[in-house]
């Protein structure tokens, strides 16, 4: 099976992928041996499957669970799980892999950590480099790959040994090549269709946008767009976050009128979304806050996008309205969810008397 090349997915088509995955589990005969091994990524992706994994367990197969998790969560009956860091490799591994005599089938895809920047919300987006098979050959180097790399408890292994043991000791199925052609076609036009259904609701969103997602003076994102571009995110997905209060702001108009502040707030988003990459949103969450959203940003990056925003502000006091705007800045690289913004304001707050040294960014959080 191979995952290298051009085989790049966003998460929906993947999502697809492994519900055929799990319904060829479903399909194998109640009490033959089977052993079925999902990597998760983290616990919130696994809880909108959990009823489908307790039927798989509860028709008798050896039902595995891995996430990327401190704690052990709670699991239906018989399923089992197993946790690790989210500095080991498979921390960013989706896959589904069954397997028993009669058959096997599996999908590995590996999070590539960014971000379609045409999606809807940031999770749809997400992008990844898959592979799948159909071939019960396939399917047995999997569950030996998992079986190696994860530290399962030996009742574990054992009934895992015993269902690689009935698949020895089957004949490999035939016609397995004339499988795997109709399953690549459906996989393909599986994912022609979910690729034309996001595309149309993009355009239906698009069309259709909330009036309350754009400040209609300024034309920037608000946080009503953040909440929305953002639900559903699980913990997968680092972002860098970016919380600049530009003082001054909120009174320019009532100092210096409409067209000094127009001219100003021109100058301050120019400045900010010119430091900006494709994916990457500039959100005005109050008068003098703006927070920038920064998918995937690696910590000193997100550091170094501070220290040029607040040069690039500061250096506004050369053209018209001639005023100076003392930027304050906090930032993050996070995973956490809902996002960190309470403890950004706050950090900001002690940073105003500091303008030119932002929080330090704590990484991996």
């Amino acid at each position: 099976m191979d995952t290298a090349g051009p085989n790049l997915f966003r998460k929906r088509v993947l999502v697809e992928l492994s519900h055929a995955i799990e319904q060829f589990a479903l399909a194998a005969r109640p009490g033959d041996p089977l052993v079925v091994i999902a990597m998760f990524q983290k616990m919130s992706y696994f809880e909108r499957e959990t009823s489908m994994y307790r039927d798989i367990a509860d028709r008798g197969a050896v039902t595995v669970v891995g996430l990327a998790e401190d704690l052990p969560p709670r699991m239906p009956a018989r399923v089992r799980h197993c946790l690790f860091p989210e500095s080991d490799e498979l921390a960013r591994e989706w896959s589904v892999t069954v397997l028993g005599p009669r058959g096997g089938a599996t999908l590995v895809a590996q999070d590539l950590q960014s971000v379609d920047p045409d999606a809807p919300t940031l999770e749809d987006g997400r992008r990844f480099r898959a592979g799948w098979s159909f071939r019960r050959a396939d399917a047995y180097g999997e569950v030996l790959r998992l079986r190696s790399r994860l530290r399962l408890p030996a009742d574990l292994v054992e009934d895992i040994d015993r269902v690689l043991h009935a698949v020895l000791a089957a004949p490999e199925p035939p016609h397995q090549d004339w499988w795997d052609v109709p399953m690549r076609f459906l996989a393909g036009r599986t994912a022609h269709a979910v690729r034309d259904r996001t595309d149309a609701l993009g355009a239906l969103a698009a069309a259709d946008t909330d009036s309350t997602e754009r400040d209609p003076r300024t034309g920037l994102l608000t946080e009503q767009f953040l909440h929305r571009w953002t639900t559903g995110l699980g913990g997968s997905l680092p972002l860098g976050l970016a919380l600049l209060r530009i003082t001054g702001l909120a009174t320019l108009r009532t100092r210096f009128g409409l067209r000094a502040e127009t001219d100003a707030m021109a100058g301050v988003t120019g400045c900010l979304q010119g430091l900006l990459g494709e994916g990457d949103r500039l959100v005005r969450l109050a008068d003098e806050d703006f927070l920038a959203v920064l998918p995937s940003w690696a910590p000193e990056r997100v550091l170094r996008f501070c220290e040029e925003a607040c040069i690039g502000i500061a250096a506004l006091d050369q053209v018209y309205p001639f005023v100076t705007f003392p930027a304050a800045a906090a930032a993050t690289v996070t995973r956490s969810r809902p996002l960190p913004l309470d403890d950004l304001r706050e950090q900001v707050g002690r940073r105003e008397d500091e303008p030119a040294a932002p929080d330090q960014v704590p990484a991996g959080q």
